[in-house]
């Protein structure tokens, strides 16, 4: 008998993957950009995350399958559809692999000026520093071959760690260097506005920061008591990263005024910010969690990113290398070639900036599964036990895909163009080996959706139509390709043919 997660467990794992990078550079870039305005940014942040979750907590809950959401679509969509969302779900996952292995490298370079390059504009990692990423990766590839319960008692502690240690350091800085006419000086309104507390959400990273919810429900066909388990490993960590996240903005906008240049160039903004405030004894803490707490969410993403891969094998190819599980039920090829890919991106993108700019749009597209899957299952009846069940699945699918409509418009004009390439090109792909030209015609709505959004941004770039209307064109446009999306799944026999494949699947793993 496979050894199964605990609630607890789970939550933690989910709350690991949400506190690794991100909260050593998100709460300082959405301060950047929109001020004060940035607490509403954490607030609309965490609801978007909320909505589009409460999705994938019904149909993980429901099919629980290795791969997670990203194989759904291999249930209730053409074999295209499921290998677009596959492939850009796997891609990024894989990109955290490297981007968490930069934050460590980023902070190290602030006491080891070797392992960064510093030009006054951009911090970039050396040839050392890559070196010294690639063996981050590495050798948290192998310690995840392990069986996955002993990778979760070891989350387990480094997850409590990093909990407590950014809201400690936030509430020691509030507390002793806060002051309320600074939070509410003039500084801290010059670039507060509605589009910008908007465009923060992507654009400073504030998305990324809260998109390791997804982590224990794609570990979901390994917990116990998925029923009780899988609706905490949502909430808990939404909740946490809340009140995390708003401190730790709070000790910027409550200890400086106006612009800091030594600050705004830093490798490192919290150590940057300690050093300006004379936190000098926070140092050596921080330090130490801002090393540890991208590992720890490193070595969930590694093990996240291999099962993700492992159900793209399932789905492609059944009895390839990537179906392979070694005597931990770990499918050690999948995390090995996860981690051969995840360094190949050190090179193209040596900033942590760049990485999460490049993310962030990839992110949010994936996130269109979970909506989608939920509307369908549920238009067609099929026969499967929710262990957690919406009150209102129609509404709670329409708002989520709206919402991540525009999570991924608000990520600007150039990602949606690499974004709308990226979709194309794996269309394309599969078009040319597999499906032919009536396949193009069959997913060309996947083009046009792309394309409707990018012709808005560019409006909105080019000053031919303002906000707000453009976020409610944005708003109209998704609540219409939902139906779009929905319309485009296959028809009742085949799914439940396929649901019956799942179900299968799901006993001969369990047993």
């Amino acid at each position: 008998m496979v050894k199964k997660l605990s609630t607890w467990q789970l939550a933690l794992i989910s709350s690991g993957g949400m506190l690794g990078a991100g909260w050593l550079f998100s709460p300082f870039y959405g301060y950047q950009m929109a001020g004060v305005g940035v607490l509403c940014s954490w607030v609309i942040t965490a609801l978007i995350t909320l909505i589009i979750g409460l999705s994938f907590a019904e149909v993980c809950s429901a099919l629980p399958m290795a791969g997670g959401i990203y194989r759904l679509m291999g249930i209730t969509h053409p074999r295209s559809v499921a290998t677009l969302f596959l492939i850009i779900g796997w891609l990024s996952y894989v990109v955290y692999l490297p981007l968490e292995a930069q934050a460590v490298i980023q902070y190290l370079g602030f006491w080891l000026p070797s392992l960064i390059v510093d030009d006054g504009t951009a911090v970039e990692l050396s040839w050392r520093g890559i070196g010294l990423a690639m063996l981050i990766i590495l050798g948290m590839t192998g310690f995840n071959t392990l069986v996955i319960t002993k990778v979760a008692k070891a989350n387990t502690v480094i997850s409590l760690w990093k909990i407590a240690i950014p809201i400690g350091v936030a509430l020691i800085v509030i507390a002793s260097r806060g002051q309320w006419p600074t939070l509410t000086g003039a500084a801290n309104f010059a670039n507060f506005s509605a589009e910008n507390v908007l465009l923060a959400v992507t654009s400073s990273g504030l998305a990324f920061a809260f998109s390791g919810f997804q982590n224990g429900l794609l570990l979901a066909n390994q917990v116990a008591h998925p029923g009780r388990a899988i609706p905490h490993s949502l909430f808990w960590p939404i909740g946490i990263g809340l009140v995390l996240y708003a401190l730790l903005s709070l000790s910027f906008l409550s200890t400086l005024d106006g612009d800091q240049p030594a600050l705004m160039n830093a490798a490192a903004p919290l150590l940057g910010l300690l050093s300006l405030l004379g936190l000098n004894v926070l140092f050596t803490l921080l330090f130490v969690d801002a090393v540890l707490a991208p590992l720890g969410t490193t070595n969930v993403y590694v093990a996240v990113t291999a099962r993700v891969l492992y159900g793209i094998g399932r789905f492609l190819a059944p009895n390839s290398v990537l179906t392979r599980l070694n005597r931990h039920q770990v499918p050690v090829a999948a995390l090995w070639i996860n981690g051969a890919v995840g360094m190949l991106f050190l090179f193209p993108f040596p900033t942590w900036k760049a990485l999460v700019n490049f993310l962030s749009s990839i992110v949010v597209f994936a996130y269109l599964a979970g909506p989608v899957s939920l509307w369908v299952l549920r238009r067609h009846a099929v026969p499967v036990t929710r262990r957690f069940s919406l009150k209102w699945p129609y509404a709670t699918a329409l708002l989520g895909f709206i919402c991540c409509t525009w999570l991924i418009y608000w990520s600007g004009l150039a990602n949606l163009g690499y974004l709308w390439l990226t979709v194309s090109l794996v269309l394309l792909g599969y078009a040319l080996m597999q499906g032919g030209v009536a396949t193009i015609k069959r997913d060309g709505y996947l083009f046009a959706y792309m394309g409707a959004l990018w012709f808005v941004s560019w409006l909105r770039d080019e000053s031919r139509i303002a906000f707000p209307l453009d976020n409610l064109l944005v708003g109209i446009i998704g609540a219409g390709f939902c139906h779009v999306f929905v319309r485009h799944s296959l028809d009742s026999v085949t799914l439940r043919r396929n649901i019956e494949g799942a179900q299968r699947e799901l006993a001969g793993f369990e047993s």
